[in-house]
């Protein structure tokens, strides 16, 4: 049977990189899939890939009644939703250190990286403990496990996942929900492949190489996993929503090529 067979997943920022990569993973397992994604051309090409599994809801994860909504919308589609992945997000290059930053930064970023998960769970939950029970992946980050970040607006956002996940994991497993978080590292999603000049369409060891040349290199050659694609992200996301996790609950699961551990 296939690891995800008759469950729905509410996946933001699923029209691009890890979203959009454990979509097309968790409809090949065998689940449903509602993108919820802001950027319409990229959501409804994101869904159409998906076939008669997917459906595009047009979703601001930083609005309360869009995320209401979208949730809504999802579950009326297909039954019912037994799996957040909280993946939309990410950081800015005007982010900077606290003494520095413009706090206009800060709203954006708290709001698109912790806000977004906060409403979805916020409006979400319900749905899942009508389902039975389910799962929740959030989407911490590396910067989150280390001090050496410059940003510290998204290190903030990405911290407070984490706390938000364990209180998550703490309060809803009385309702058969587990709650798990990934951090990854650097993913060369188009997004950050565009600011390296990696080509995403070339083959994978390709795209690692380009990203591990010392001109390119943002972890040192210790770490010579710290570079992945929005893929292997996608098997860390399956994993944690299938019931293969059942055990984990309230973890975090660094993706990151050891780059916090030594």
């Amino acid at each position: 049977m296939a690891r995800m067979s008759g469950k729905v997943a509410f996946i933001t920022g699923a029209g691009s990189g890890i979203g959009r990569a454990s979509a097309r993973r968790f409809v090949e397992e065998g689940a449903k899939v509602v993108v919820a994604e802001l950027d319409v051309d990229k959501g409804s090409a994101s869904a159409e890939a998906l076939g008669d599994a997917g459906l595009f809801v047009r979703t601001d994860v930083k609005d309360e009644d869009s995320v209401r909504d979208a949730l809504a919308e999802g579950a009326r589609a297909f039954g019912k939703i037994d799996t957040l992945v909280n993946c939309a997000g990410g950081s800015i290059v005007d982010d900077r250190a606290v003494t520095d930053v413009d706090m206009a930064v800060w709203d954006h970023t708290i709001d698109l990286d912790l806000k977004g998960a906060f409403l979805s769970c916020r409006h979400g939950i319900g749905h899942l403990i009508s389902a039975g029970g389910g799962a929740i992946v959030n989407f911490t980050s590396v910067v989150a496990l280390k001090g050496a970040f410059p940003g510290h607006v998204y290190t903030a956002a990405k911290g407070g996942i984490i706390s938000f996940t364990q209180a998550l994991a703490g309060r809803y497993w009385r309702n058969g929900i587990r709650a798990n978080a990934i951090a990854p590292g650097i993913v060369l999603s188009d997004r950050v492949a565009s600011r390296m000049d990696v080509d995403t369409a070339a083959p994978v060891d390709d795209q690692i190489a380009k990203a591990m040349d010392p001109n390119n290199r943002l972890v040192d050659d210790r770490h010579p996993f710290g570079y992945g694609v929005p893929e292997d992200i996608a098997a860390v996301a399956l994993f944690l929503a299938s019931d293969e996790s059942r055990m984990v609950n309230g973890a975090v699961i660094p993706a990151e090529g050891g780059a916090s551990a030594y």
